[in-house]
């Protein structure tokens, strides 16, 4: 049974850093990625981000000499920690999914300054939470961009590896139901549309795997040492040529495995993630 009109997608993945932005943003450089300029945020958090076509990849971190804001971003572990779903209106979204007995925390408002052809603009934000005592190593939120022009802007989309956009997220879980009832009730994450494998949201499927199976899909390329029910181990990246995104790896010193197709990056390389390039 729906409890929202709006639908589940995908807004963007949050890759977290801690106090090492400048050392992330330099392996995703050579990993290929087309970064924006740093962000401020007004919480105290700092970020670059890769923007796609439909969403994008966000490595967030904090200053060295911060004074402790966003600490409670700072007990996940490093690497793919937070995975943001975008709405047109975060606070009718939260009170529909509190009055459905969901559990989530009030929205808040943040911002940061973009530059934009050497004027300086306020991207904005309105987000919150669900589940934020039932998920481990890190969040699920929802995510209103009140100026989604300043996020996705044509010269920060054209990646050198070619990634188009994120398609797939992989969750190992042990205990698969916490995230469906949680993700379930979207107009398009019904009891028909929704599985204990496999959540879709938007055009990326969010895929639950036990830890059994993630070891015979995955190997040792993705974390897996984690307290608690799950953790988030690998993204999906659509690329134009597998074989242009092979070479540009190779260039940044990356020696990718092939799987099912594509080319993965080991976690242990991409700052806690592993990274699955396909076409």
């Amino acid at each position: 049974m729906a409890v929202t009109a709006q639908p589940l997608i995908l807004d963007h993945a949050v890759i977290g850093v801690l106090d090492r932005l400048d050392e992330a943003a330099a392996i995703y450089r050579k990993l290929g990625f087309a970064l924006t300029p740093r962000g401020y945020h007004t919480l105290g958090s700092i970020n670059h981000l890769a923007v796609f076509g439909e969403n994008y990849l966000e490595l967030l971190g904090f200053p060295p000499d911060s004074d402790g804001k966003r600490a409670d971003l700072w007990s996940y572990p490093v690497g793919l920690n937070g995975l943001a779903f975008r709405t047109a209106d975060a606070a009718s979204l939260q009170r529909e999914l509190g009055d459905a007995g969901k559990p989530v925390t009030e929205w808040r408002d943040f911002s940061r300054p973009v530059d934009v052809g050497g004027i300086e603009k306020s991207a904005s934000f309105r987000t919150f939470q669900i589940g934020k005592e039932a998920i481990s190593n890190g969040r699920f939120f929802f995510c209103q961009h009140n100026t989604p022009e300043l996020v996705w802007q044509p010269r920060d989309q054209s990646h050198p590896n070619g990634v188009l956009n994120i398609v797939d997220v992989f969750i190992v879980s042990r205990a698969p139901q916490t995230l469906t009832e949680l993700l379930g009730g979207f107009a398009n994450t019904t009891a028909s549309d929704i599985s204990s494998v496999a959540i879709q949201a938007g055009t990326v499927t969010l895929h639950i795997l036990s830890e059994a199976d993630a070891a015979s899909r995955f190997g040792s390329s993705i974390p897996t040492d984690f307290d608690g029910n799950e953790r988030k181990v690998a993204l999906g990246l659509k690329v134009r040529s597998l074989e242009a995104t092979a070479g540009v790896l190779a260039q940044g010193g990356f020696s990718p495995r092939a799987l099912e197709g594509g080319l993965l990056v080991d976690a242990d390389a991409a700052n806690g993630v592993a990274l699955w390039f396909k076409e």
